[in-house]
Formats: structure tokens, C-alpha cells, sequence
């Protein structure tokens, strides 16, 4: 019998991690189970005591586990950062928008928006609007979804444009990324990774693994680009 852990997933990366984890399987002979939630829900999914072995979500969250004896602190590791994109439906072509005017001028001429409401996504697209200035112009258009729905939406046709972690819009058939939030706005979803104290060792195998800068490349084409904790 394999050994078997379960693993708390954001959606944002639900679709690199179902690739990832044959390749974990035939390396470490752990069966890992996937729970994939809201970043903001796996927090509260583990202080509500649902067994975990080990968790990824941002790094904010994952400090006050560890500070509140959730998680241990010494397997704590950053995982990747997923830039905030805009999707829209069809193929790409020409330039994918990267500064915060083209953004602007792409939202303030939008007749529909969708976002994820409860997701770190969704909070962050509502702070960088405030930000901007846009709260008022951009808003009134921008409709809270559930998370992953966004990204679908504009690929049937029910949106114009959806907010969502760039994992997601590539991951998502039909849409295309048309613009990426530029660094400097700090809109950028940083996740990192932890076990739990309790978990076997093969745990930390896992880690290991997701963590090993062998998978750099094949990440960075997913949307997750590598980062270091603070």
C-alpha cells in the first residue's frame, strides 16, 4: 500500500499540480491527495481541524498557521509567484498589455468584468482598483464570481473580460491572456508551501520536489514564476 498524504491546493494551480503529482508519485511512491480551495478558505479549513499533510497558499496565511502551531515552521518554502492577469476570449495576438495606463484604458472601456469574489485574486484586482482610482469608473462593471468561474465566463461569451491569476487563464480553453498587471503595482499572488508537523516524513520529500529548481522552466510556462521568502 502507498503511502498516501493529503494536500491543501490553491485553485489557482490546480491544473500545474494535477501534472505535477504523477511525476511525485512515480519518484517518492506517496499518493497525494488533492484538496484544491480558495487561498483565503485553506487557512480556515485547517484551524477548523481537516486533516492536512502539507499546505500551499500564500505566505501571509502560511505564517500564522505556523505561529498559531498549524503548520511547522521549519519546512516553510516559497513555491511560485502568479502574476494578476486580464483574460479575454479568442486567440492571442498582438502585445499583451503590461503597463498600469494600457490596463486603464483595457478596463475603463470594458462592458463586463468578472472576478473571484472570495479568492486572494478578487481582493487584490478590488485594492489595486482603489489604487488606480477606478473604483467608481471600473467597479459598476465588475461582478464577483465563484472561484474559477471568471475565466469561463469570458470563454462562453457571458463576460467581456475576467480577472484571474495568470495560471488560471492559461490553464482555461478558449480565452487568452490580453494584459498582466505590471510588478510595481503589487498585484502579484506569492504561494508558498509547509507540512504539518504531525505528517510522515515523505512530506518532506514532496516538498522537496515542488520546490527543486528543475521544475523552473516548466512552471514559468504554466504562469508561476520562482521567488524568495522575506
Amino acid at each position: 500500500m502507498p503511502t498516501i498524504l493529503r494536500m491543501f491546493v490553491p485553485a489557482a494551480i490546480g491544473a500545474v499540480m494535477d501534472r505535477l503529482m504523477p511525476r511525485v508519485a512515480a519518484q517518492t511512491g506517496v499518493q497525494v491527495i488533492q484538496k484544491v480551495e480558495l487561498n483565503p478558505l485553506i487557512p480556515e479549513r485547517i484551524r477548523a481541524g481537516e486533516p492536512y499533510d502539507i499546505g500551499l497558499t500564500n505566505p501571509s496565511y502560511a505564517q500564522t498557521l505556523i505561529d498559531d502551531g498549524f503548520a511547522d515552521g521549519g519546512s516553510h518554502r516559497a513555491f511560485g509567484r502568479v502574476s494578476l492577469a486580464v483574460a479575454r476570449r479568442g486567440r492571442a495576438h498582438g502585445q499583451i498589455v503590461a503597463d498600469s495606463h494600457g490596463i486603464e484604458a483595457l478596463l475603463r472601456s470594458a462592458k463586463s468584468i468578472a472576478y473571484t469574489g472570495a479568492g486572494t485574486s478578487g481582493r487584490t484586482y478590488l485594492d489595486v482598483m482603489e489604487r488606480m482610482g477606478l473604483t467608481d469608473s471600473v467597479l459598476p462593471q465588475s461582478h464577483a464570481m465563484a472561484g474559477g468561474v471568471p475565466a469561463v465566463s469570458v470563454a462562453t461569451g457571458e463576460y467581456e473580460l475576467a480577472i484571474a491569476p495568470l495560471t488560471t487563464v492559461i490553464a482555461t480553453p478558449g480565452v487568452v491572456p490580453v494584459a498582466i498587471f505590471p510588478e510595481h503595482l503589487g498585484t502579484h499572488i506569492d504561494m508558498s508551501v509547509f507540512r504539518n508537523a504531525a505528517s510522515p516524513n515523505t512530506a518532506a520529500q514532496v516538498i522537496d520536489i515542488l520546490t527543486n529548481h528543475n521544475l523552473d522552466d516548466e512552471l514559468a510556462a504554466a504562469g508561476i514564476a520562482r521567488f524568495e521568502l522575506i
